[in-house]
């Protein structure tokens, strides 16, 4: 019986022996923590600027600057850390830091500096200003002593095609094609002045060299859709102006010329579905008034 007992007795102790060592680890465990400012280069602090930790292992956590410019952050595994800073206005800078849990972290104090003023910004005020030869001027000028500045060429397309030259304009777009074929923006207006022109074979040429997957900006079919159903192309702008809605289904007044488009068409029942979607999305709208119209004629 006594052995038993002396048995039973070293167990529990065994036992306890590993509880009290889990509980021992659970409290051996350490976190490193650190803290500093975001400034500017006068030494302004930056509020909101993101503070962005990732770990060695990929672990990451993000924060933002106080008014101060202050950030804090504790319960950071110690290691090493890659520490980003970013603010809108400013270039972003990357840091790579061994945090300590046993002693204390210096604070890490860091200075953004502006992103440089592009040298097309004033002919872009201008340009926004609608002062387009202005703007024009401007852009040439920053053309001629920045040569590999290709975007200016695309800016200059941009000031003829709204001071209605239309040739010039094609001339520089392609212009900067030669340099950048890629060139999205460009791709869009160079076909955009196609179809303006009534020359719908050559605008959709350019326009097919674009990626529609990667074109976000429901405006783009927007427009396309309106140019070709002025040109008469009926089936290709309700197949853009759907590209539109699918992109934004909010977007009424691509619903709205859908629904002219169909009422083209002759296709009476997908009109009067349009039209009532106008309604819905923008009950106060010109538009709105205009679909009301309509469906009183076409019921």
């Amino acid at each position: 019986m006594r052995k038993l007992s002396a048995i039973l007795f070293l167990t529990i102790i065994f036992i306890l022996g590993i509880a009290i060592s889990d509980i021992h680890n659970v409290y051996a465990k350490v976190f490193a923590k650190v803290n500093g400012t975001v400034k500017s280069e006068d030494g302004n602090p930056i509020e909101g600027a993101k503070v962005i930790f990732v770990f060695e292992d990929g672990t990451t956590f993000e924060l933002t600057t106080d008014k101060k410019g202050r950030w804090r952050k504790s319960d950071l595994r110690p290691g090493q850390w890659t520490i980003g800073f970013t603010a809108d206005g400013f270039q972003p800078k990357n840091i790579t830091v061994n945090l300590s849990a046993l002693k204390d972290n210096p604070s890490i104090d860091i200075k953004l500096l502006p992103i440089p003023e592009s040298p097309l910004k004033l002919g872009d005020d201008l340009y926004k200003q609608k002062k387009y030869q202005e703007a024009l001027e401007e852009y040439k000028r920053v053309y001629s002593e920045h040569p590999e500045l290709h975007l200016a060429l695309e800016k200059i397309g941009l000031c003829y095609y709204r001071l209605d030259d239309l040739e010039k304009a094609i001339e520089h777009f392609k212009e900067m094609l030669d340099r950048e074929p890629q060139s999205r923006e460009t791709l869009i207006n160079l076909s955009s002045i196609y179809f303006h022109k009534g020359e719908l074979e050559e605008g959709m040429k350019h326009f097919r060299q674009l990626d529609e997957e990667s074109l976000t900006d429901p405006n783009t079919f927007y427009n396309i859709g309106i140019l070709l159903f002025k040109n008469g192309q009926i089936d290709l702008a309700a197949d853009y102006l759907t590209k539109c809605i699918a992109l934004d289904p909010g977007y009424a007044k691509g619903y709205h010329q859908l629904a002219l488009v169909y009422l083209n068409k002759g296709n009476i029942e997908e009109a009067k579905k349009n039209f009532q979607r106008v309604i819905e999305l923008a009950p106060e709208s010109e538009d709105a008034t205009l679909a009301r119209k309509l469906l009183e004629q076409i019921k």
